[in-house]
């Protein structure tokens, strides 16, 4: 340990050395051919410190094969190059002096006598930063294969899941999740759902950021998380199939296949997938409620036994019509079946451990989730000077169908009962369509580009539950939980975007105008909440290169987070008799302005400060029934917080074999408003950190090691205890360079656990959950087809043809 910390320390001192130690900076040129002494384009081109191996600079080759590291620091160093399908190149040492050097024309051998594709892994950073977003680059990680995109998500730099699998970023509810750049219209248990429906090994990256530019979606307060998913570009048929098996307590597994066909000027793909999850989960729940000086202690221990299993595929078509038209429709479909089993025992009575009485719940429940999306997708470029007109067109139909029974029984300590057992079951149904259609033009502008476009989308979503209870030898409605709601929200959005640079200077400056009606209604309560609101977001961005690898930017963006539609439903969702989630149809969305400054130095280390201003923010608050002995939780626009956080991304060389990439987040986060009828002003500061590290141990094996930390602190009225997990992978290539197996061990010490607490007012509660994260996993991939690579000059503007593949 004490070795590793020296050789980061060396690291560390010999990467600032050359960064500011020598005011006198100088170029390095040379070409790169292959045998043929034919030029070599996009090569990459890395300037190494000799002595640690460190990346000091970087460059790519042009289009005649010569490449030019500008300013590069005094010292001795050394020349590596990599280019799909050649051998890796390494130059002897070399020093840098007062003056230029020009380097001896590097001639690059093929791997083989045929150029074969050449994974990604060995280009690609875990972690990178790029256009003041942070990517987690996941297409060939040991740790990811087998996991379904929740798991891969908690790996993202600043992203975390709480103890009821909401998405945060940067400590922060109200994250924007989409897929290739696309609105998913989900959060909380459906997006939870969705996710863990969705498999691991069908994503490329994960991309946070925590700006927007007006172009972009207002929703999304805390930020966006893109999930990209992968892509082939590969000539002729090829595709790929993964087997993966796991066991934590009880065994998991998944498998998926991959088609693509490549001819001319049409591109045909396809993917299927299944999975077959069975968890076992553990919580642990105490508390007290108070009544004229007698309290009431609750002591429960509950295990949660869930199975998940899920088809999900994809199919599409790309056709190029013409020389400046791609047309790309697409389907996906996610068909999800999910078994549950609660089991709980909760002794109650005046103190801990003195017990009064017993109450034994069991739950079973099946639940249906069933997602089908259309995509239609049209780029046409009009001329070639830039301008461009793109149409997307979005259809997606969600639908959730669940049964619940319940048994409860209330006994003495003795085991007799008190009460005959009672009998409830429940059915809900949860229907949502969503259209979407936005059009977006581009071209250049008075020696700047601007952006415009608009977007309409309609989501209508249908909750019906009914609540039965078995009274007298039949079952009856209980009219009290049973509920049929309806919520429709349309949204007509514009915007214009506009960007131009001043030498070293660049300026961007949008207004998006988003008008928003909904409609809410109860129809069993016979109740209608509707509303209307036009909002204007603003955003701004100003950056300054003072060259190419120190680049420091400033952006300001008003942002919107609206509530889920299941928060809005004035409907009850119990976890058990005496505890249940109370929904909020007067809520109302939140507005968050956000500021964030951004350092990039030498295109690897990253540094962002950002601060979040959020009113009517949505907040979890709590109730209690003292005389029923129930609590229950409601969502409300109780005040405003503020959030402050800073985040480093550092990777690392460590000789030839090692390479490190670390991401540190500290946060610090006010709250200031009324919570369960109390005034609550209060701040907390945390911190959340992961390394990323993988070893290179030969042409064949490679190894990955990933530690995730996050200190405790306070969420409102919930303390959050310390979490930290700690994941092994190794990875084996076989000879055939088309086949590969991969392990992974994750969870080590079985420490990644959900503990919390709550000390406010007349609530006092303990809670402790941990969800069967430890787990092995074996998985093994295979390609087949053509796997023939073509090298071609990279289309800068195919940002929107590629998200549909």
């Amino acid at each position: 340990m004490k070795q590793t910390l020296l050789l980061l320390l060396l690291n560390m001192l010999t990467t600032a050395h050359f960064a500011w130690a020598s005011r006198q900076e100088t170029d390095v040129k040379g070409k790169v051919v292959n045998e043929q002494k034919e030029p070599i384009v996009g090569a990459s081109i890395y300037l190494l410190s000799s002595s640690t191996q460190a990346i000091i600079k970087t460059s790519v080759t042009d289009e005649s094969g010569y490449y030019e590291i500008k300013n590069a620091p005094q010292g001795s160093f050394i020349i590596e190059v990599s280019a799909v399908g050649l051998s890796r190149f390494k130059s002897e040492s070399f020093t840098v002096v007062d003056r230029g050097i020009e380097m001896d024309v590097i001639t690059m051998l093929p791997l083989s006598t045929e150029i074969e594709a050449v994974e990604v892994k060995g280009e690609l950073p875990l972690i990178q930063s790029s256009n003041g977003k942070l990517i987690l680059n996941v297409e060939n990680s040991s740790i990811s294969a087998g996991n379904n995109a929740l798991e891969v998500l908690k790996r993202a730099p600043g992203v975390s899941v709480d103890k009821d699998d909401n998405v945060l970023l940067m400590g922060q509810q109200g994250v924007n999740v989409t897929i290739d750049g696309r609105q998913t219209y989900m959060t909380g248990d459906q997006l939870a759902t969705f996710l863990k429906s969705t498999d691991g090994a069908q994503i490329k990256s994960i991309e946070v950021s925590t700006t927007r530019s007006a172009k972009d979606d207002a929703e999304g307060a805390a930020g966006v998380i893109n999930i990209v998913m992968k892509k082939n570009r590969v000539e002729g048929f090829n595709g790929s199939f993964v087997a993966s098996g796991g066991m934590g307590r009880r065994f998991r597994g998944n498998s998926s296949i991959n088609l693509n066909y490549k001819k001319n000027n049409t591109t045909l793909f396809g993917n299927y997938s299944y999975t077959d999850n069975t968890r076992e989960s553990d919580l642990d729940l105490e508390r007290v409620i108070p009544n004229n000086n007698e309290n009431t202690v609750f002591d429960q221990m509950a295990e949660l036994f869930e199975r998940d299993r899920t088809h999900a595929y994809k199919i599409g078509i790309e056709q190029k019509t013409s020389e400046r038209n791609i047309l790309t429709l697409q389907f996906n479909g996610n068909n999800n079946v999910e078994d549950q089993d609660n089991n709980s025992i909760t002794n109650m009575g005046p103190v801990l451990n003195v017990i009064d009485s017993i109450m034994h719940t069991n739950s079973w429940s099946l639940e249906r989730f069933n997602r089908y999306s259309f995509n239609a997708n049209n780029e046409f470029k009009i001329d070639t000077t830039g301008k461009k007109l793109t149409a997307d067109l979005d259809y997606s139909k969600f639908g959730t169908e669940t049964g619940i029974d319940y048994i409860y029984r209330t006994m003495f300590p003795n085991l007799s009962n008190i009460y005959e057992p009672e009998l409830e079951k429940s059915n809900s149904s949860v229907k949502i369509d969503i259209l979407a259609a936005k059009l977006d033009y581009t071209q250049p502008f008075a020696k700047g580009n601007l952006e415009t476009g608009l977007k309409y989308s309609n989501v209508r979503s249908d909750n019906d539950i009914l609540f039965e209870q078995f009274q007298e030898g039949a079952w009856e409605n209980n009219i009290d939980r049973t509920n049929n709601f309806l919520y429709i929200e349309q949204i007509a959005a514009g915007y214009l975007d506009y960007g131009q640079d001043y030498g070293k200077w660049s300026i961007k400056a949008g207004l998006r105008g988003e008008y928003t009606v909904s409609d809410g209604k109860s129809i069993t309560e016979n109740s209608q909440v509707k509303r209307d609101y036009f909002d204007l977001f603003p955003s701004a961005a100003v950056s300054f290169n003072a060259h190419e690898n120190h680049v420091l930017s400033l952006s300001y963006a008003r942002k919107i987070s609206r509530p889920n539609y299941r928060h809005l439903n004035p409907f009850e969702y119990y976890i058990d008799k005496r505890t249940f989630m109370r929904g909020n149809p007067y809520l109302q969305p939140q507005y968050t302005n956000n500021l964030t400054l951004n350092y990039t130095l030498y295109k690897m280390f990253n540094i962002s400060l950002g601060h979040d201003y959020t009113t009517d923010a949505m907040v979890e608050s709590m109730g209690q029934d003292t005389v029923e002995k129930k609590t229950w939780v409601i969502r409300e626009n109780l005040g405003r917080t503020n959030t402050t956080y800073v985040n480093i991304s550092a990777p690392f060389r460590i000789g030839k074999f090692w390479t490190m990439y670390n991401n540190l987040t500290g946060i610090h986060m006010y709250f200031e408003g009324p919570v369960a009828g109390s005034y609550v002003s209060e701040g907390s500061v945390f911190f959340q950190g992961t390394s990323m590290n993988t070893f290179k141990i030969s042409k064949a094996f490679s190894a990955e090691m990933s530690v995730n930390y996050t200190s405790p602190f306070l969420y409102n009225v919930y303390r959050i205890e310390t979490k930290w997990n700690m994941d092994l992978g190794v990875n084996y290539n076989f000879k055939d360079e088309r086949s590969s197996l991969k392990f992974a061990a994750t969870d080590i010490f079985k420490t990644n656990r959900n503990n919390l607490s709550t000390n406010f007012a007349e609530f006092n509660s303990k809670i402790r959950q941990y969800h069967d994260t430890q787990s092995v996993r074996l998985t093994y991939s295979y390609k087949f087809g053509n796997l023939k690579q073509s090298i071609r000059k990279k289309d800068s503007d195919s940002e929107e043809k590629n998200r549909a593949l």
